[in-house]
């Protein structure tokens, strides 16, 4: 047997495996501290390599050029799930390729389960033989910390099996960086000094295992000085609000709009401080101009100061509106307080030479969400938390004891919106943490909620508690339904008005009536065609545009789908809207009006149909919006109307009518739950992997293709083209992309408008090859006349 157990080599030297061991413990158990585990968490960090500890590995890492990879983890799961402890032993089992699924009796060694995985080490007893490890550790512990034997749901095992696994990722990733890299400006790298000082340097280094008192004491610090620290920044963060909303408060000549603004502030700041509005889930309905995002993040700040929550993560449903939203906070609070998350963020597209320290330092921070405020996508929040990869789930154990703001939480998606839901009702109830669902038309969720809990009486709170009446003070618009008219007539309407604003339902009705209207307002400038036909660095490039000639007072005539409507702050004088949800036309009147500088009667949503093919997508919500106009309401606008269009909307979607896959629920569409029980035909208990192939938030068919616009995505198509492929190239492409439909991308190809770069690929690559096919102004063109194909 070797004498000297290490358990990784760097430019420094080798590190103990009593020191790495040690050291992922404290800070393993420490993150999963947040959330009530801290002991199991500190057990999976202990085991987690128990197999370096073998003459195989050993050898592999003083001659990794002559041996083979060797399972070193196999072994401590197998030791920790002798004793019952499932969560770390699932936990350490993915710690490296990625939580496998837990498995059956009947799987075989062949099986890649922890079953399966187990039975193949069994077959190899020296792969799992701790024996070398227990005479530098006191394996007491095993046994003196008691296994929970609790009976719970498997959704619930399930999720702390992720969370615990989280904690272990991080813990991990963290001394390993440590021992390996120099000082870097990670928030935690002071704390890992000290823990290791609390072990003592010396002692780690010479293989002095500490007693399993001084690891529990170290995961108690851990979690303890980051949860302090965690709460003396929110305290100066929610004191920033207070001042703000003091001053605001203050303010001399406020118009009507900033008193009611005001109303609902001064509601999110007391409800904030209230003891009352425990860790549950709330709802925020602020209407649109109602200055919904510093309220949210009013309550959310002094709830979380309150609650003794550690951070606030605001979940936004599409990048084209996280941007601005990230401005706000930043302006606010300064830019080491927010985390943008999202693959568009400027310091995730930079190469590394051009790094700033800000950017180092979010780099850092994104891998495992240790920020006081963070700002990120619906996609990465959920499709994180169903997640089996190590990457995904680092950051986990930072959602335990947070603040989590879901805006505009009417576009959760349907098809997984019982996915969504559990998810945040388990974060509440075993996480410590708060949800706020925010948003101008709150969607019918309660009954979901209720069938969830299994709760017939459960309730949400509203924080923001107001009559029909004041909300609808808030009303800057009068909608009106027109009916039936043609693009020519529209467009000789929408030519009428200097500044104006219409949204239909396809890109291809968009592109006709930009040429119609073309035709009609013939020289004057400011016409603009926005649709996801233009890559997202045009879009925003357009939008800035469109906002300086508002404020200006210039000529404006915008002609977009629904993509405006998300959130985007512009202000128009006149809007039109193309029949659709409810949701979407009160949406679209938030961009009409918005501050409340004219008379309500002056500033007319026009809602219309025209002869445009309805996408079968928002069949369900125009059905929805036919039952609210049989009611009669006076109002649309008024609370009653989009109740009433939400619960018929529920009502239509529960009945079946957007089923895919044979699918057993359609707010399950990819039957997720039911993954996470031990129902129907499942072979395999607890199918980590299945889950996270399944589980995407945004089921798109369509393939990117990449527009060489400007000389920087010139050059990152030509790289492309060149064979170049790694992460950092596809998201700096990322802006430089349209979304098209495959039956579109053949129509492209055949007529030799794109070019694939990596034919027979599943994860084909598609950059434009005629510069006439695509149009700053105007997007992509998809209609390719026959005969345009290039012949060689």
């Amino acid at each position: 047997m070797v004498e000297e157990y290490y358990a990784r080599t760097s430019n420094h030297g080798y590190e103990t495996c009593v020191e790495h061991l040690s050291m992922a413990a404290a800070f393993s158990g420490g993150f999963s501290g947040a959330f009530g585990q801290l002991e199991e968490g500190m057990l999976a960090g202990l085991f987690h390599d128990a197999g370096k500890y073998s003459e195989a590995f050993q050898k592999r890492i003083r001659d990794p050029e002559h041996v083979t990879k060797v399972d070193h983890s196999t072994a401590g799961a197998a030791k920790t799930g002798e004793q019952g402890h499932l969560y770390a032993a699932m936990a350490i089992a993915g710690h490296h390729a990625g939580l496998p699924s837990f498995g059956t009796e009947v799987d075989t060694s062949q099986d890649s389960s922890l079953k399966g995985r187990i039975k193949r080490a069994r077959e190899h007893p020296d792969t799992i033989n701790c024996t070398a490890m227990g005479e530098q550790f006191d394996f007491a512990m095993l046994e003196s910390i008691k296994a929970d034997t609790t009976s719970r749901d498997i959704y619930t095992m399930m999720m702390r099996i992720r969370m615990i696994f989280s904690g272990l990722v991080d813990g991990d990733r963290l001394d390993a960086e440590f021992f390996t890299e120099d000082n870097m400006p990670r928030e935690e790298w002071e704390l890992l000094h000290e823990i290791k000082d609390f072990f003592g340097t010396a002692s780690l280094s010479e293989q002095q295992a500490p007693s399993n008192d001084r690891l529990l004491k170290a995961a108690e610090m851990v979690h303890r000085k980051l949860h302090d620290k965690a709460q003396t920044v929110i305290a100066h963060l929610a004191s920033i609000v207070e001042n703000r909303a003091d001053a605001l408060f203050a303010k001399p000549d406020k118009t009507s709009l900033d008193e009611k603004r005001c109303k609902i502030l001064r509601q999110c700041l007391e409800e904030g401080k209230s003891s009352g509005f425990g860790r549950n889930i709330y709802t925020l309905t602020a209407p649109t101009g109602s200055g919904k995002t510093n309220a949210s993040i009013t309550f959310a700040l002094e709830h979380a100061r309150t609650h003794g929550l550690d951070r606030v993560i605001y979940v936004i449903p599409y990048t084209s509106i996280i941007d601005q939203t990230v401005a706000v906070f930043e302006k606010e609070f300064g830019e080491k307080a927010i985390l943008p998350h999202y693959a568009e963020a400027p310091y995730r597209l930079a190469e590394e030479d051009d790094l700033n320290p800000t950017d180092v330092r979010r780099n850092l921070a994104s891998e495992n969400w240790n920020a006081p405020i963070v700002v990120t996508t619906a996609v990465q929040f959920f499709e994180s938390l169903y997640s089996n990869k190590t990457s995904r789930c680092r950051k986990l154990h930072n959602i335990a004891n947070s603040v989590i703001v879901f805006d505009e939480a009417q576009t959760l998606p349907p098809q997984h919106l019982k996915p969504c839901l559990r998810a945040i009702l388990e974060l509440v109830d075993h996480y410590q943490c708060t949800a706020v669902l925010c948003t101008a038309t709150q969607p019918e969720l309660l009954p979901v909620l209720r069938e969830l809990r299994n709760e017939p009486n459960y309730e949400v709170q509203e924080i923001t508690a107001m009559s029909e009446d004041e909300i609808m003070q808030f009303e800057r618009t009068t909608i009106t339904f027109t009916g039936h008219t043609t693009l020519e007539k529209l467009a000789q309407e929408l030519a009428s008005y200097p500044q104006v604003l219409c949204v239909v339902n396809t890109r291809k009705e968009a592109q006709s009536l930009y040429q119609l209207l073309e035709q009609e307002a013939v020289g004057e400038g400011g016409l603009y065609c926005l649709t996801t036909l233009h890559c997202a660095y045009d879009r925003k490039r357009l939008l800035d545009e469109i906002r300086a000639r508002l404020a200006a007072g210039k000529s404006c005539r915008v002609i977009s789908t629904s993509l405006i409507e998300a959130g985007v702050d512009v202000d128009f004088p006149v809007a039109y809207r193309e029949e659709a949800g409810l949701d979407s036309i009160l949406q679209t009147a938030g961009r009409c009006n918005r501050e409340g500088h004219r008379p309500k009667e002056e500033s007319i949503v026009t809602v219309f149909s025209t002869d445009g093919t309805i996408p079968p997508f928002i069949q369900q919500n125009l059905d929805a919006l036919a039952h609210v106009k049989e009611k009669d309401f006076e109002d649309v606008n008024n609370p009653s109307a989009v109740h009433a269009y939400f619960t018929s909307l529920l009502n239509l979607r529960q009945g079946g009518g957007m089923r895919l896959r044979n699918a057993a629920d359609p707010l399950d569409q990819a039957n997720i739950l039911r993954l996470h029980s031990s129902e129907g035909d499942n072979r395999r208990q607890m199918p980590f992997d299945t889950i996270d192939q399944r589980f995407h938030m945004i089921d798109s068919l369509t393939v990117p293709v990449y527009v060489p616009v400007n000389d920087e995505a010139r050059d990152l198509c030509e790289r492309l083209m060149n064979g170049e492929r790694n992460r950092m190239l596809f998201r700096r492409l990322g802006k430089y992309a349209v979304q098209v439909w495959p039956k579109h991308r053949n129509t492209l190809l055949e007529a030799g408008k794109i070019v694939d770069v990596d034919p027979g690929s599943a994860d084909a690559s598609y950059v434009l090859q005629d510069s006439q096919a695509y149009s700053s102004e105007f997007g992509l063109e998809l209609e390719v006349s026959p005969g345009e194909g290039l012949w060689i």
